[in-house]
């Protein structure tokens, strides 16, 4: 009995990081699809109810100039876990659930959030969307897993799950499904372990042919009473551009949509996605299928609120509250995240998420228009409980942890930087620049007088010099940032998948040498 004593005082002392976080602060971050900021209560929305998510506002700290680093659910995801832009991890676009290895993560070969919480002795839990690799087993150091096989969303209704390895249907509303496992995990934490809840909501997805269908859930009725006003913008040439390239594909536009295990019944081409778009704009149906898909999610965030305080973890918990990317609703005559057109979209619909922090008594109630990078979150989030922000040292994100805490406003506003393929921008001292490879088309908006973004100075004499300024800014960063692997203006690839719809010849014929995206095993990356 001594000796096992001593041997676990021996392994308390050989592991510092541990006993550091015996008494550190929960995490839960709750991650919402495909929602701009302006879609939220507490931003200024008046017609969608999301009263759990405005408290955590009321009580928290709201950021309204928080990005998102990319325009699409997977490369988002990947930087919100891992402090990483696409053009470091090679997550480009969104990823099949099936990619010919039984078990494989895009980020296995990265320091991760997750995985540096558990090794200081969090309990972890992903709990909904992952949509970074083969779901069937536990990836990035997380302990629970409760999760489904697509990474897009079909349905909210009789939807196969994944249980910790067991796998059996949902009879329940999945995004409830998601709220009861989450309350269910809270309910089995005490004090004596610190835990980190990734709650990756699939809702509301404002995507078709899903939001065009009439929704099914508790709310709809009130807004077929409530219906929510429509963005009245004309048809956008993207838009326009995105169905006739989907129509000219080889196939007619018949193609299925690649690698995704959709429900049976539920598989999408991509002609019938495309024209979805434009079938949204100006659409009740689209607008109804949206808000009320977003008041499931925010009555799910509500009861987790209810189950940290009933365990009594109320004060020990940071809540994080953010969307992966957000989504046009009309504005631009656009719907959905920026894939959705040809060239890709950066309006600020696409970028600008929301961000909330909420941890009573640590966290001041405040709303600030402090910019932060969406990279920025996960080195943030080490360093707020005590853990070294240096361990995801090649995130370009910066420490906010103490502003989270208002103890200390960073030393000058950051530049916000966007990537998404052929497209970056980036948004400095109210000016944005959108450059595309190779040759355009470019905007430039002058944000601070024209917010909306409908006036496009790129072609103006008397803008050029500061095009040219934010040009050598963009460049500047992903020339230090940038894995020459994974950096496709300059003939990088991508993981698993880069462009949807045959747009990779362009990569073929542009660099000679080009690498066709690929998948590996983190053991074939070692050796």
């Amino acid at each position: 009995m001594l000796i096992r004593v001593c041997q676990a005082l021996l392994a308390l002392l050989l592991c510092p990081a541990y006993v550091a976080v015996q008494a550190a602060d929960n995490i839960v971050m709750v991650v919402i699809d495909n929602v701009p900021a302006k879609m939220i209560g507490s931003y200024g929305n008046k017609y969608i109810a999301t009263p759990n998510i405005d408290q955590l506002a009321n009580e928290g700290l709201q950021l309204d100039q928080a990005f998102a680093s990319s325009g699409v659910c997977s490369p988002t995801r990947a930087t919100l876990l891992s402090g990483l832009m696409p053009s470091q991890n090679g997550v480009h676009n969104a990823l099949p659930s099936e990619v010919g290895l039984k078990e494989w993560s895009a980020l296995a070969e990265y320091p991760s959030l997750p995985g540096e919480l558990s090794k200081a002795g969090y309990k972890t839990a992903l709990i909904g969307k992952y949509h970074l690799g083969t779901p069937e087993q536990a990836q990035m150091s997380f302990d629970h897993w409760v999760t489904f096989a697509s990474g897009h969303t079909s349905s909210f209704h009789n939807m196969a799950v994944i249980d910790n390895g067991k796998q059996y249907r949902s009879e329940k509303h999945l995004t409830d499904y998601w709220t009861d496992k989450a309350v269910d995990f809270i309910a089995q934490q005490d004090k004596q372990q610190p835990f980190f809840l990734y709650l990756s909501y699939n809702g509301p997805y404002l995507l078709p042919p899903l939001v065009l269908e009439e929704p099914q859930n508790r709310y709809a009725d009130y807004y077929r009473r409530n219906p929510v006003p429509t963005a009245k913008d004309p048809l956008h040439p993207y838009l326009e551009n995105f169905v006739s390239r989907a129509l000219q594909s080889d196939d007619g536009g018949g193609e299925f949509l690649k690698g995704w295990r959709a429900e049976e019944g539920h598989k999408s081409r991509w002609a019938e996605v495309a024209w979805g778009m434009v079938k949204s704009l100006n659409n009740p149906t689209a607008m109804r299928h949206a808000a009320s898909e977003l008041s499931m999610v925010d009555e799910g965030i509500g009861r987790v609120m209810q189950a940290l305080k009933a365990q009594g973890l109320d004060k020990d918990t940071l809540i994080v509250f953010t969307s992966d990317q957000g989504a046009s609703l009309g504005e631009h005559g656009l719907w959905g995240n920026s894939s959705a057109s040809l060239p890709t979209a950066a309006y600020d619909e696409n970028m600008n998420v929301p961000l909330i922090l909420r941890h009573p008594g640590k966290i001041k109630v405040k709303k600030s228009k402090e910019p932060v990078n969406q990279f920025d979150l996960a080195p943030s989030l080490l360093a707020y409980v005590g853990l070294d922000a240096k361990q995801l040292a090649s995130s370009p994100g910066r420490d906010l942890s103490r502003f989270f805490k208002g103890q200390a406003k960073p030393a000058k506003p950051a530049d916000i930087i966007f990537e998404y393929m052929r497209t970056r921008a980036i948004r400095s001292d109210g000016w944005k620049l959108v450059k595309r490879f190779p040759g355009g088309p470019n905007e430039l908006y002058q944000i601070s007088s024209d917010p909306g973004e409908y006036h496009n100075l790129i072609e103006q004499a008397a803008y050029q010099s500061k095009a040219t300024e934010l040009t050598e800014k963009l460049r500047d960063f992903f020339d230090r940032h940038a894995s020459p692997e994974f950096d496709v203006w300059k003939g990088g690839t991508g993981r698993a998948v880069l462009e949807y719809g045959g747009r990779n010849e362009f990569y073929q014929q542009y660099f000679p040498n080009w690498q066709k995206p690929f998948v590996r095993s983190k053991a074939a990356k070692e050796e």
